[in-house]
């Protein structure tokens, strides 16, 4: 790794969030977290280098998705701003009617159903491969029937995911509805995972007192039932089945929204901010606050490491003044509760991405390496637990934490505690160096 050297110099400042890192000390590692279980020799040199601590990332009550954590990344508190994961994934994809007209978006995950058995799989295994999404989300458009003037517009993306929109011009929409997916109950704007859901979905219903979230929630548990119906049908399915893979045969709906926040631009239109990432909602803010997105993640075939290999050159050429990247990797095994897998996660990124990507920083730069928000094994789930943070660069005190995890980075000395104040204060660190 490099020598860390610090010059006062304006240089750029590298935001790295690792999905869904943050844990809790788990049995199976021996009481260690994922983060102090794994083999993470950079991250530790920069814990050595820097200064650590640990960050709420909304607050203690509400468990950050994303894009929500994203947005605390980026200094917009989303106890103030956020508006729902629907509304910025619908914007990422352009579904939001522009210049009047009406629309609720929403999050949806392809899932998979035995009313028999009362088993609900919330995202079918996962396994849900590109092409057969896309000819399940084609199959739906082409077969669901929509009233008068209103549109349907629908996307799928990583595996199980995708995004539901109903627009129109003339017909009052509203985001204002309950979610069907049994595993996130609405709070406000925020979708509250649930730690035990119950395994059959829901019915959507209004939130508000009005005709159109009524309307709305007809339209999403009419959208539910015919999506059903085509899926079960769906060739796509039926070879699945023969294959002994669970069919996508349910369209679980939530987050909904109608209107994206009002955000001011980013740092003050003063910055360049350059975004990397997988979702729509990413997209959606970066456009919201003057960032470039580029979608970034494994392409067919492709390991992490490879991944990590062609990354790391694209962001050091990356000119903007603020980069940020989100690297999905330990999200997943935490929703499945695989310890291991998420350790071996960790460990990748550290010497795939971490190391090679420290060792060519330049003495002005700053590196900050977090997470969005923490899925741990126990649970499954997201959790409002607190995440750790190391801070390399110009300007920045080390401490005399030596390692990266959740308990050094508890003693160490970062002087802020809210994932909406770290960037401010990084800004003010690089300014006054």
């Amino acid at each position: 790794m490099s020598e860390f050297a610090r010059q006062p110099v304006a240089g750029r400042i590298f935001l790295i969030a690792l999905c869904g890192g943050g844990d809790r000390p788990d049995p199976a590692l021996g009481g260690r977290t994922s983060f102090e279980a794994a083999a993470t020799p950079h991250l530790d040199r920069l814990a050595t280098a820097g200064v650590s601590g640990l960050l709420d990332v909304i607050g203690e009550r509400v468990p950050p998705e994303s894009d929500s954590g994203a947005m605390a990344l980026l200094g917009y508190d989303p106890l103030v701003h956020y508006t729902g994961r629907g509304p910025l994934e619908g914007l990422g994809m352009g579904f939001l009617e522009a210049g009047g007209g009406y629309c609720a978006a929403f999050r949806i995950n392809f899932a998979s159903a035995r009313p028999g058995s009362g088993e609900l799989d919330r995202r079918t295994s996962r396994d849900l491969s590109d092409a057969e999404l896309a000819v399940l989300v084609e199959e739906l458009l082409a077969g669901v029937t929509m009233p008068a003037g209103v549109t349907l517009r629908l996307t799928g993306f990583g595996r199980h995911r995708g995004i539901l929109a109903f627009t129109s011009r003339t017909v009052p929409l509203s985001g204002q509805v309950s979610n069907t997916d049994p595993g996130f109950v609405n709070r406000g704007a925020f979708g509250i995972p649930v730690n035990t859901p119950v395994s059959t979905p829901l019915e959507a219903k209004p939130l508000v007192d009005d005709d159109a979230a009524g309307y709305t929630a007809m339209l999403v548990n009419d959208f539910v039932r015919q999506s059903g119906e085509i899926l079960r049908r769906s060739e796509v399915n039926e070879t699945r089945t023969r294959a002994g893979r669970r069919p996508a045969n349910t369209i679980l709906v939530r987050d909904g929204g109608s209107r994206p926040p009002k955000l001011p631009g980013f740092a003050a239109g003063k910055l360049a901010l350059s975004m990397y990432g997988q979702v729509p909602a990413e997209r959606g803010l970066a456009g919201l606050i003057g960032g470039r997105f580029t979608t970034a993640r494994t392409g067919p075939g492709q390991t992490d490491p490879q991944f990590y290999q062609e990354l790391v050159p694209a962001v050091l050429a990356d000119p903007a003044d603020v980069v940020f990247v989100h690297l999905k990797g330990p999200d997943e095994p935490g929703h499945d509760g695989q310890p291991a897998d998420k350790v071996r996660a960790i460990s990748e990124i550290d010497a795939g991405f971490v190391g090679p990507l420290a060792d060519r920083l330049t003495p002005a730069d700053t590196l900050v390496v977090t997470c969005d928000h923490a899925t741990p094994c126990a649970l499954g789930i997201h959790s409002a637990d607190q995440v750790p943070a190391v801070v390399f660069g110009p300007g920045v005190r080390p401490d005399a934490v030596t390692a990266f995890g959740e308990g050094p980075a508890a003693r160490g000395a970062l002087p802020v505690q809210r994932a909406k104040d770290l960037l401010g204060w990084l800004i003010s660190i690089r300014t006054t160096t």
